[in-house]
């Protein structure tokens, strides 16, 4: 195998389609085809199911996809960092929606002004989008909840916060509640995949208890103006409700039994080449947790 027919299966997965990628890498149709056939017979697996004149990628292929990528994010990074050999390189950062909300901005800010030279690229998404960017070498660091493949990563615990559950003056509830009370209360939630949610259905997942799920969105924004209205109650990190508590439109509910506290990793995959300026991000990280 080599490199142009990972390039090659790559371009197919992004378009969805053989004619669409030969058109965008000016390949005749039948070249690109005969390069996805050569891959499935030298890994005697079927990396696309044909229906309807559609391609749909394979569970095989998503495998050998996340490889793909990361092989030729190695190789592009391989080139840039040779070229720009002394020269202060991009440092590329996913950080979940909570983080990147309400604590990453002075982070990014105050390393600036330490680093001018050092260029950053930064994307805020959910915790699990960010982790398969990681898996695919599109991104250098996250930061995000405590990974779900952490096999292929180095993490590191960078901060702790309470998660504070929270709901109108007159919803209700009392300001005390115990864990079992959580059931039947209607919650509003962030979307699935996100490290918000994860945490919160893991926490009632340990007490069995099936939450009552009013309203999802991807917005933390969203929610917490929905939250405003009585809807429901709402579990977010205090650093992101906490202009609400302090101006009376939210309260805080107490849950005993139970201390709820997220925990955010700075992550990178173990196979991940560190340039001068990831190892100067990554030290910063360190030493200002």
């Amino acid at each position: 195998m080599t490199l142009k027919h990972f390039q090659i299966f790559s371009e197919v997965c992004r378009f969805g389609s053989i004619t669409k990628a030969a058109e965008y890498m000016n390949m005749a149709q039948p070249a690109v085809s005969h390069a996805i056939r050569e891959l499935e017979s030298y890994y005697s697996a079927r990396l696309f199911e044909r229906m309807n004149r559609r391609i749909y990628i394979t569970p095989a292929g998503e495998q050998l996809l996340a490889y793909a990528d990361s092989i030729l994010g190695q190789f592009n990074e391989t080139r840039d960092v040779l070229r720009d050999a002394g020269r202060f390189t991009k440092v590329r950062i996913g950080t979940n929606v909570s983080y990147g909300t309400g604590i990453f901005p002075g982070m990014v800010s105050a390393f600036s002004k330490e680093h001018p030279d050092i260029p950053l690229f930064f994307t805020v998404h959910n915790s699990g989008k960010i982790e398969e960017s990681l898996l695919r070498n599109e991104l250098d660091f996250g930061i995000i909840d405590y990974p779900n493949n952490p096999l292929y990563f180095h993490y590191m615990l960078i901060r702790e916060e309470e998660m504070a559950a929270v709901c109108t003056p007159e919803f209700e509830i009392p300001d005390t509640i115990s864990m079992e009370e959580i059931e039947g209360i209607p919650l509003l939630v962030r979307e699935k995949g996100s490290g918000s949610r994860n945490y919160v259905e893991r926490i009632l997942s340990d007490y069995s208890i099936k939450p009552l799920i009013k309203m999802e969105s991807v917005s933390t924004q969203s929610l917490i103006e929905i939250c405003k209205t009585g809807m429901g109650m709402l579990f977010l990190p205090l650093s992101l409700v906490k202009r609400q508590l302090e101006d009376g439109s939210l309260r805080k509910i107490k849950i005993i039994e139970n201390k709820w506290e997220r925990k955010y990793y700075l992550v990178y995959h173990k196979s991940k080449y560190l340039t001068q300026s990831m190892k100067l991000f990554l030290q910063y990280v360190a030493g200002n947790k």
